[in-house]
């Protein structure tokens, strides 16, 4: 894995992008280059330093999208409600991180902080 960005904004739009490619092409590969990017460039500066820390706060708060289907799953005796309700739930969630990361992307293209 070869990430070399050639300064601070590089580097934000790669861990904003890494975040949308967590989301949408390689989960769990984004995942672990977010990790090793925030411990190798975890003394940088403090905008860097943001777009970085939420890019993974993000992608650790992305599990709800997998586990509060189970909990549907678990808790309802209902197929037909559950499997809508876990329907509903993804996408509307899914949609949102995917929106909320194509936000922050553009702000880390234009030098600005993110959203969220």
């Amino acid at each position: 894995m070869l990430i070399n960005p050639k300064s601070s904004v590089h580097l934000a739009i790669t861990c904003q992008s890494l975040f949308l490619a967590n989301l949408l092409f390689l989960p769990g590969l984004s995942f672990i280059a977010l990790i090793w990017l925030l411990f190798k460039y975890k003394r940088q500066s403090a905008w860097l330093r943001i777009h970085l820390y939420r890019a993974v706060q993000l992608s650790v708060a992305v599990g709800l999208v997998v586990f509060t289907p189970l909990i549907f799953i678990l808790l309802s005796d209902k197929v037909p409600f559950q499997l809508m309700a876990m329907l509903l739930y993804f996408i509307l969630v899914h949609t949102g991180f995917v929106l909320i990361g194509m936000l922050n992307l553009a702000r880390a293209m234009v030098k600005k902080l993110p959203i969220f």
